[in-house]
């Protein structure tokens, strides 16, 4: 059987994100289909070593390492020979692609070697690193100090991208900005979550939900400003921060108590929050950007619309009725939360269209076949040409 090798991220069990239920969505899929499958995974608990987590399917434990050249070259080189891989997979930003030994070992050995975007800064900026240390990094003096490394990073991210064997992107925009940045033809493969296969349950008064493992570019400060707003109204506000940092808690303190009706839920477990997505009525989104986001998806397989300040990945939620985006402007966005929430005929036949969208589009069982077709494509090294344009076919199927 054909060996897949996922290396280099958080493992779904102790990091619900959005790399980490990418990758495990993406190793179920083809492990069904008969590869076998190996991660490598950044352990926050301290394991290391083998780990099996069903025949043909295993995960390797790597310490955490702060820097990409902290990297122990040498021992991944023997831990990549040993595990002697058909197709290596790296997906977004990460310590182990930031030290380019994955695609070295891939490059070196002839082995195809896949890059899937995770965030369209990839792709968007010349320096995303740097741009996001200047911007957003905290403590400040922190962020400047590290600049080279910063600068460094891009540097790495940049060959990345262009010795990949395949780059996937996660919607039409970025398949654009890769071959004007580039000079690249990607792949596009989008967002993928298990459809619902029930009617979605909502909660029988309103409820918004804000789900983001922090980070400064969320604005936690101005949702909670929006939840606050909202809260007097009679509406329950939800908000999922994943693991607390120092700077969250600085956002936090101006507020001393929290008003009635907002709920600060902190860390969930991937299924806690799909049921928190399929109570809510509305997904409230206040991030500077994004790639595609797996909580977009999560939320309209169960027929919640969002409403999204500045993300709008693609143009899909506009081309598709899927809920509002207010490019940037406030009260924009606070008009068509309220609207939403008083308009119950709007807001279901906004529900019951993206829900429809996203199974069509992003329902993992519904590309099952594509993805198989795929993997089978790039373990013979077909051109990019010959597998780029496979995505229509899932669509029409």
């Amino acid at each position: 059987m054909p060996r897949l090798c996922i290396a280099g991220h958080r493992h779904w069990s102790e990091y619900a994100g959005g790399v980490e239920l990418q990758i495990r969505a993406l190793g179920e899929v083809l492990h069904a289909a008969g590869w076998e499958v190996v991660y490598l995974c950044h352990s926050l608990r301290g394991r290391q070593g083998w780990e099996e987590l069903a025949p043909g399917m295993s995960v390797y434990w790597l310490p955490v390492y702060p820097y990409g050249w902290s990297v122990p070259r040498k021992a991944i080189w023997r831990l990549l020979e040993t595990i002697a891989p058909d197709v290596l997979y790296q997906r977004g930003w990460g310590v182990l692609q930031e030290s380019g030994i994955v695609l070295e070992f891939a490059r070196q050995h002839g082995i195809p070697y896949v890059f899937a975007i995770s965030s369209d800064g990839s792709l968007r900026w010349r320096l995303p690193t740097v741009r996001t240390f200047l911007l957003h990094r905290r403590p400040r003096w922190r962020s400047w100090l590290l600049l080279p490394y910063a600068l460094w990073a891009d540097v790495r991210l940049r060959q990345t991208i262009r010795h990949a064997s395949y780059v996937f992107v996660q919607h039409e925009e970025q398949l654009e900005w890769l071959r004007w940045r580039y000079a690249r033809r990607g792949i596009l493969v989008r967002t993928l979550h298990r459809e619902l296969s029930r009617p979605a349950h909502k909660a029988p008064t309103p409820v918004v939900a804000w789900i983001h493992n922090y980070r400064p570019h969320a604005q936690l400060s101005i949702a909670l400003r929006i939840a606050a707003e909202v809260a007097s109204e009679g509406v329950e506000c939800c908000l999922v921060t994943g693991v607390t940092r120092p700077a969250q808690l600085s956002e936090l303190r101006q507020w001393g108590t929290l008003p009635p009706g907002v709920r600060l839920l902190g860390a969930l477990r991937a299924e806690e929050a799909e049921q928190l997505l399929e109570r809510a009525w509305i997904l409230l989104h206040t991030g500077l950007y994004e790639g595609f986001p797996n909580t977009f998806v999560q939320a309209w397989l169960r027929e919640t619309p969002v409403v999204s300040l500045w993300v709008d990945p693609g143009g899909t939620i506009r081309r598709h009725g899927l809920g509002f985006c207010a490019e940037g402007n406030l009260a924009a966005l606070l008009d068509a939360l309220r609207r939403l929430l008083h308009n119950h005929e709007e807001r279901q036949r906004m529900g019951l269209q993206a829900r429809l969208y996203a199974e069509q589009h992003h329902g993992l069982q519904h590309a099952r076949g594509y993805l198989q077709r795929l993997f089978e494509g790039i373990a013979q090294r077909s051109p990019t040409e010959a597998l780029a344009n496979g995505w229509g076919s899932v669509q029409g199927s």
